[in-house]
């Protein structure tokens, strides 16, 4: 019994040793996970900013080294069946899927409003169309963003490496195999989709799926470069949460309720 008693004796030592051990080391995994969340609570109090340093440090290491095996990896390896899914995804990216409805909207709901005489409901009219009105300015204002920038740079897209092995940029060019970055569906896609989720929150990761869907089907069908694609999805975020911000400071509030 004694000999029982010693090693039930010993075994509740090595328990409560192994407690007090890994009590220590979950005490300063949060320790450092601490010091870790306080050395980065600057970059959240600046998000644009951050976010659009990243994009411009990201992009021009992507076109040094992943760009161009990335698209070559892909071009060879990504079967039937996935390209005409993404193909049929890339729809989504188009600009006037859009811009005509929601400025049709906006137009038709701006002058319902302007023709009502109650000083109460016209200005709930106004705020109104409005919402579709900031669909359409975020889309359109990043839009216009994107064009300059890509004539401006004139990037070669991944065609012309396939077909010619040529890479590289031929500035101030309207071609459209020279007009690679940024990716217009790209922007086009988080511009509407982070609009969307300003405006109608409760279906947020459905908005943000499909942006990023957008996004990928550009880089997997390989008409785009990941950089591309990249750029173009932080213009359309960032161009969304400028136009709100811009809104608000008028008084206009465009959020919407989960």
């Amino acid at each position: 019994m004694s000999r029982l008693a010693d090693r039930l004796a010993g075994a509740a030592d090595r328990v409560a040793l192994a407690g007090e051990e890994a009590a220590i080391r979950v005490e300063s995994a949060w320790r450092r996970l601490a010091a870790l969340g306080a050395f980065f609570r600057p970059f959240g109090r600046r998000p644009l900013t951050w976010g659009t340093l990243a994009v411009v440090l990201f992009c021009p290491l992507a076109m040094l080294l992943l760009d161009r095996p990335l698209a070559l990896a892909l071009h060879d390896h990504v079967g039937a069946n996935l390209e005409g899914f993404f193909k049929t995804v890339t729809n989504l990216g188009l600009a006037e899927y859009y811009l005509v409805p929601a400025g049709l909207l906006w137009l038709v709901l701006w002058l319902r409003a302007r023709g009502c005489l109650i000083p109460a409901e016209r200005r709930r009219r106004l705020d109104l169309a409005w919402r579709p009105g900031f669909l359409f300015l975020s889309v359109a204002a990043s839009g216009v963003a994107e064009n300059l920038v890509k004539v401006t740079l004139g990037r070669l897209r991944p065609r012309l490496l396939f077909e010619k092995g040529l890479y590289g940029f031929q500035p101030f060019n309207h071609e459209w195999a020279m007009n690679s970055f940024p990716s217009g569906h790209s922007q086009a896609a988080f511009a509407a989709m982070t609009a969307l989720v300003i405006l109608a929150p409760r279906y947020d990761l459905l908005w943000l799926l499909i942006a990023f869907l957008v996004a990928a089907s550009r880089v997997v069908t390989t008409v785009h470069y990941l950089s591309d694609a990249v750029a173009g999805s932080w213009l359309g975020f960032a161009g969304a949460l400028l136009i709100a911000r811009a809104l608000r400071a008028r008084g206009i509030d465009v959020m919407g309720h989960r």
